[in-house]
C-alpha cells in the first residue's frame, strides 16, 4: 500500500504536541524514536490512529511508535525535514535518565559501572567460598589436620584464585568509571593500577595490628596507604579523572595532546588520590571504627542493630576492610569474634533480596545477572548483588536489606552467636561455629529465616517497577496483506547460539508480536546468516537490522535491542540492498564484546512481518543452534 510520508509525518508531530513537544528524533529498523519535552502531551490514541502505524510506547526515555521496516525510515525522512532535529548519542543517553532524581541518577550509574565488574567478583566469590571451606582450621580439624599440614603449592594457587580480584579491584573499577564517563579506559586502568602498586603500604596489611606495617606520613600528618580492596576511592578518581581528561582534550592543542593529557590526567589524579581522596577516607575508617566498637558494647542487641543496619552503607563507602583491625583485636581479647556473626546474616540478607528480585524480574539483564549474584553473596561476596540488583534501579530494596539486616543483627547480638575467626561469612561461615552445636543450630536457623523473610518482603513489596516494566503496544493497526504465498517456507537458525524463544525476548515490540511472529537466538559468534533465499530489501545505516523478502515472504533479521544507539560502531554488512541471497550466505558481522559493553543485549530477532498473510507459522527449534538448524516453519 501506496503512504503520504509527509501528511504521516505531520500528523504524528501534531499527535506527540506539536514540534515545541519534540526535542530530537531518531529511529532504528522498525521504531521512530522522539525524545519529547512532556510525554503527557503524547496522545497514543491519536497516533494510534495515524496511517502505517502499528504500536507505540515509552521507554528508555524516548516515545516510540512502531512503523515496521520500509515505512519508518521514510517517515523519519518528512519528519527531519519539517525541522525536527536528529538525536545524538548524548541525548539518547540523557533520556535515558529522564524523570528520575538526582539519587537515583546517582545510584544508576554507580550501577552501570559495576555491571562489566560482576562477573569477576562472582568468580571470586566462589573461590573464597572454596578457600574458606578447605583452608579453615575449624573443617581441618575434622580430618585432624591444619593449616601447616595443606602443601604450600596449593595455598599460594587458592590465594591468587581468591585474592587477585580484590587486590586489583580498584584498577578494575577505575577503569569501567572512566568508560562510564566518556575518558579513556586505559588511563582508568593505569590510575587505578597506581592506587595499588607495591611500593605503597598494603591497605590489608595497614588493617592487621600483628603486621606491623603503618601507612606512610606525608608532611607528618597526611597518612598514605594503598587501596587495595576499596572502591569508592578509585569511583571518586575515576569521575574526576575522566571529567578532567575531557577538559584536557578540548583545550590541549592537537599536536600536545597525545603526550600532554595522559601525563596531566595520571599525574594529578594521582596527587589528588593520595592526598585528598585516601586521607579523607582513612578520618572515616578511623571514625567508623570508634562507633562500631562503641555500639557493640551497646545492651539487648542494639549494637547489632546499628552495625547491622549500617553495614552495606559502610561497604559502599568502601572502607569496610578497616574492620579486620577490630575482628582481630575481638579475636586476640576473647578468643571470639561476635562481629562475624552480624556480617554473616548480612550477606544472607542481601542473598534473598537479590534472589526475589532476579526471579520476579523481567528484564533479561537482571534475570542474567542475578541468580549468579545471588550465589556470590551466598558465600561472602556481596558486592555483585549490592551493585549489580539491589541498588541498581531504586532505593527500596536496599532499605529493606538494611531493615532487616539490622533486625538479624540485634538477634545475633542477643542469643550471644560469635565466630572462631574472621575473614569468611554466610555459608563458608558456618566453619567458625561448629565448635559449638548450640552456636550452630543458631547460625543455621537465623541465617536461613534471614533468607526467607528478606526474599518474601521483597518479593511482596521492594521488587522495583522498572525491573518489571514490559511495555504494551497501543494502537494496533495492520497493513493490507500482501500477495498469498503459494508454498511452504523453512526458516534456518541465523547464528551459532542459544534459542530464545518469542515471550522471552527483552523487547517488547518482538516479544509481543507486535512485527509479527518471531524468535530469537542468543549469538555466542558474531556472524550473521541468511535464514532463505531471498532478496535483500533493506539494510539499516546503522547496519543493525536487515530486511530480506523471498515469494511473499517479508522477514526482519534485528542485532541487539536498542543497538541503533551504537550507530553502526561494531557491526560490518556483507550485503547491500537489492542484492539477492542464498540460505546461509553471510548476511552481517557484529563485535559482542562492543555490543556488551555498550550496555545492550545481544539478541538477534528474527521476525515474519507479514505472519498475517500466513496460514502458519511455526517456531520448530530449541536449545543449541547451530547456522541453517531448523528455526521456523511457514505455510500459506
Amino acid at each position: 500500500m501506496n503512504y503520504d510520508y509527509a501528511k504521516i509525518a505531520k500528523e504524528v508531530i501534531q499527535a506527540v504536541g506539536g514540534s515545541e513537544n519534540i526535542k530530537s528524533a531518531a529511529h532504528c529498523a522498525t521504531r521512530l524514536r522522539l525524545i519529547v519535552a512532556d510525554r503527557s502531551l503524547a496522545d497514543d490514541e491519536k497516533v494510534g490512529e495515524i496511517d502505517a502505524v502499528k504500536g507505540t510506547f515509552f521507554t528508555a526515555g524516548q516515545y516510540q511508535i512502531i512503523f515496521g521496516t520500509g515505512h519508518v525510515n521514510r517517515v523519519y525522512e518528512q519528519i527531519i525535514q519539517l525541522g525536527i532535529a536528529e538525536t545524538t548519542a548524548s541525548e539518547a543517553k540523557e533520556a535515558k535518565m529522564d524523570g528520575k532524581n538526582q539519587v537515583q541518577k546517582a545510584i544508576r550509574t554507580f550501577g552501570d559501572v559495576f555491571v562489566p565488574v560482576i562477573p569477576a567478583l562472582v568468580a571470586t566469590g566462589l573461590f573464597l567460598g572454596l578457600k574458606g571451606a578447605l583452608l579453615n582450621n575449624n573443617f581441618l580439624s575434622l580430618f585432624g589436620m591444619t593449616n601447616a599440614d595443606v602443601p604450600q603449592t596449593f595455598q599460594v594457587l587458592v590465594e591468587v584464585l581468591s585474592g587477585t580480584t580484590f587486590a586489583f579491584l580498584p584498577a578494575i573499577v577505575c577503569w569501567s568509571t572512566f568508560r562510564v564517563f566518556g575518558g579513556s579506559p586505559v588511563l582508568g586502568l593505569i590510575l587505578g593500577l597506581m592506587l595499588v602498586n607495591g611500593a605503597l603500604p598494603n591497605a590489608y596489611s595497614v588493617a592487621d595490628p600483628s603486621s606491623g606495617v603503618t601507612p606512610l606520613m606525608l608532611f607528618g600528618f597526611i597518612p598514605i596507604v594503598g587501596y587495595q580492596g576499596s572502591i569508592l576511592p578509585a569511583f571518586v578518581a575515576g569521575v574526576i579523572g575522566s571529567k578532567l581528561e575531557k577538559k584536557l582534550r578540548k583545550t590541549v592543542p592537537a599536536v600536545f595532546d597525545f603526550m600532554i593529557t595522559p601525563f596531566l590526567v595520571l599525574f594529578v589524579m594521582l596527587i589528588l588520590s593520595l592526598l585528598v581522596i585516601g586521607p579523607l577516607l582513612h578520618a572515616l575508617e578511623n571514625v567508623l571504627l570508634v562507633i562500631v566498637e562503641y555500639a557493640l558494647e551497646l545492651p539487648l542487641g542494639i549494637g547489632g542493630l546499628v552495625v547491622g543496619f549500617f553495614w552495606s552503607i559502610i561497604t559502599l563507602t568502601g572502607v569496610h576492610h578497616i574492620f579486620n583491625m577490630l575482628e582481630i583485636s575481638l579475636l586476640a581479647s576473647t578468643g571470639f569474634n561476635p562481629f562475624n556473626a552480624i556480617l554473616c546474616m548480612c550477606g544472607f540478607s542481601s542473598a534473598g533480596v537479590c534472589l526475589a528480585i532476579s526471579i520476579k524480574a523481567r528484564k533479561k539483564e537482571i534475570r542474567a545477572i542475578g541468580p549468579s549474584a545471588t550465589v556470590s553473596a551466598l558465600l561472602g561476596i556481596g558486592e555483585p548483588a549490592l551493585f549489580g540488583v539491589i541498588l541498581r534501579y531504586g532505593m527500596k530494596p536496599f532499605l529493606l536489606s538494611c531493615s532487616i539486616n539490622g533486625i538479624a543483627g540485634m538477634i545475633a547480638m542477643l542469643l550471644g552467636m560469635k565466630g572462631t575467626g574472621n575473614g569468611i561469612t554466610t555459608i563458608p561461615g558456618l566453619l567458625l561455629y561448629i565448635y559449638s552445636p548450640s552456636q550452630l543450630v543458631m547460625y543455621v536457623v537465623l541465617a536461613i529465616t534471614t533468607f526467607a523473610v528478606a526474599f518474601c518482603l521483597c518479593w511482596f513489596f521492594a521488587v522495583p517497577p522498572e525491573v518489571m516494566e514490559m511495555e504494551n503496544a497501543k494502537g494496533s493497526k495492520k497493513d493490507v496483506p500482501a500477495a498469498p504465498i503459494s508454498f511452504p517456507e523453512v526458516l534456518g537458525a541465523v547464528a551459532q547460539g542459544v534459542f530464545v524463544p518469542m515471550e522471552e525476548i527483552a523487547d517488547p515490540t518482538f516479544s509481543q508480536g507486535v512485527l509479527g511472529v518471531c524468535c530469537g537466538v542468543e549469538p555466542e559468534i558474531g556472524k550473521v546468516f541468511s535464514p532463505m533465499d531471498g532478496t535483500i530489501s533493506q539494510l539499516a545505516d546503522t547496519l543493525h537490522a536487515v530486511g530480506i523478502e523471498a515469494e511473499g515472504v517479508e522477514l526482519l533479521i534485528h542485532v541487539g535491542i536498542d543497538t541503533v544507539e551504537m550507530k553502526g560502531d561494531g557491526f560490518k554488512s556483507h550485503v547491500k540492498e537489492g542484492q539477492r541471497v542464498k540460505k546461509g550466505d553471510l548476511l552481517l558481522t557484529m563485535d559482542l564484546e562492543k555490543i556488551k559493553a555498550a550496555g545492550h543485549p545481544a539478541t538477534i530477532m528474527v521476525a515474519v512481518t507479514n505472519s498475517d498473510d500466513l496460514a502458519c507459522v511455526e517456531t520448530v527449534a530449541s536449545g543449541q543452534l547451530k547456522p541453517g538448524d531448523q528455526l521456523m516453519c511457514l505455510k500459506a
